[in-house]
């Protein structure tokens, strides 16, 4: 089976559990930003393996000030899931011979710097899904910020897709919803410090226990 087959198997397989969002993209560049844990086991796993979920626009329009509890939930729903496709493929992955991990969706390892084993978002871009938003998440064509992400790194050699030549325009949405006051013009001006003290806070709400927000996801809707 060559590579073009292969990518398209392990696509299909993410496809036949909501993972709408597919891409494929070398590491190499990006391996310095990987967490020290990830980065000692991930020596020559060169590819990554971007998959993405929409999240409900129905649900996310019930969000008004903060974070609600079916939100919380719904958000825990597309993370298991998430994780089930990137065992899925891992699995795939392995049994033709290959080597895999399947990163998870949503564990931070450093709450303040909000930061995980990698950034899921930065696979994204390198894997053609979308853009770096001014919200200092990933912003897709067809479904804006509204996705969640998960990474499968892995040693077989995949055709890598290509970063979109993409970036938010004239819309400046989020910045009149976030309220941290934590977005910015230029997303390298984006406030991490700022954004974490705010969800953080929500997450002190009774029930929550999610360092979520919601609220900049909600207003963003790529091109359409």
């Amino acid at each position: 089976m060559n590579k073009k087959d292969i990518k398209e198997k392990l696509r299909k397989i993410a496809d036949s559990k909501g993972g709408k969002l597919f891409g494929v993209c070398r590491i190499d560049e990006l391996r310095d930003n990987l967490h020290p844990e990830i980065r000692k086991i991930s020596g020559k796993l060169n590819t990554a393996i971007s998959i993405g979920i929409p999240v409900s626009k129905t649900v996310l329009d019930s969000i008004r000030n903060r974070p609600n509890m079916i939100y919380k939930a719904h958000y825990q729903q597309i993370n298991h899931i998430l994780n089930d496709i990137a065992y899925l493929i891992s699995s795939e992955i392995s049994s033709d011979g290959g080597k895999a991990i399947p990163i998870p969706a949503s564990q931070i390892l450093d709450r303040k710097m909000l930061r995980a084993h990698l950034s899921h978002r930065e696979i994204a871009y390198k894997a053609g899904l979308g853009w770096r938003g001014r919200n200092n998440l990933l912003v897709t064509k067809p479904y804006g910020s509204k996705v969640r992400l998960v990474t499968v790194l892995t040693d077989i050699e995949l055709e890598p897709d290509k970063p979109l030549e993409h970036d938010c325009g004239d819309c400046h949405d989020c910045l009149t919803v976030c309220p941290a006051d934590a977005i910015n013009e230029d997303p390298n001006d984006f406030n991490l410090p700022a954004c974490y003290r705010q969800v953080e806070e929500f997450s002190r709400y009774k029930g929550y226990g999610h360092l979520i927000c919601g609220l900049c996801l909600r207003c963003c809707d790529g091109d359409e």
